[in-house]
């Protein structure tokens, strides 16, 4: 029974090990991509991410067998890292030291994903000011300063004449 749950165990971290390191890879060329605005790179990248996703939300599924067979066999079952030392015996360390890296590079995925919220998020909002101005010729949106002259045509980033 244990040793099942230990092959078990060690089979998914191998799968989980290869699937962070592509996402790592990705996740790098992503914010390349984002960082040298290459648009067409972007669309096949997220393609790229979706196909990961799937391959992690299906890890999920597998890690929460694992753990809800150890809980049927009253076994600890919060997290791989507590049954494993509970069971691990000769394969113990190696296995704690690579949920540990799991979960390391698990934190630096989470912070990259933020860094492309970010510069995502901030580039949307160049875009709309961009924007925004070049549709208000210029000048303030109206909604930001009540009562301003509207009558001027022309801006200074469109008007080739000032």
């Amino acid at each position: 029974m244990n040793n099942r749950l230990l092959e078990a165990t060690t089979l998914f971290m191998t799968q989980l090990e290869v699937v962070q390191g592509e996402l790592s890879a990705l996740m790098a060329e992503k914010r390349t991509a984002m960082t040298q605005i290459q648009g067409h790179d972007l669309a096949r990248i997220s393609a790229d991410e979706s196909v990961l996703i799937t391959r992690l939300q299906k890890l999920l599924r597998e890690r929460n067998r694992i753990l809800e067979f150890a809980q049927e066999r009253n076994l600890p079952s919060q997290s791989l890292l507590h049954l494993v030392k509970a069971i691990g015996q000769e394969t113990r360390d190696e296995l704690i030291a690579r949920i540990e890296q799991a979960q390391h590079t698990a934190a630096q995925l989470r912070h990259e994903s933020w860094v492309h919220w970010i510069i995502s998020h901030r580039s949307f909002n160049h875009y709309t000011e961009l924007i925004d101005l070049i549709a208000h010729c210029g000048q303030p949106s109206p909604t930001y300063h009540e009562g301003d002259d509207q009558s001027h045509t022309g801006g200074a980033l469109l008007d080739a004449s000032i």
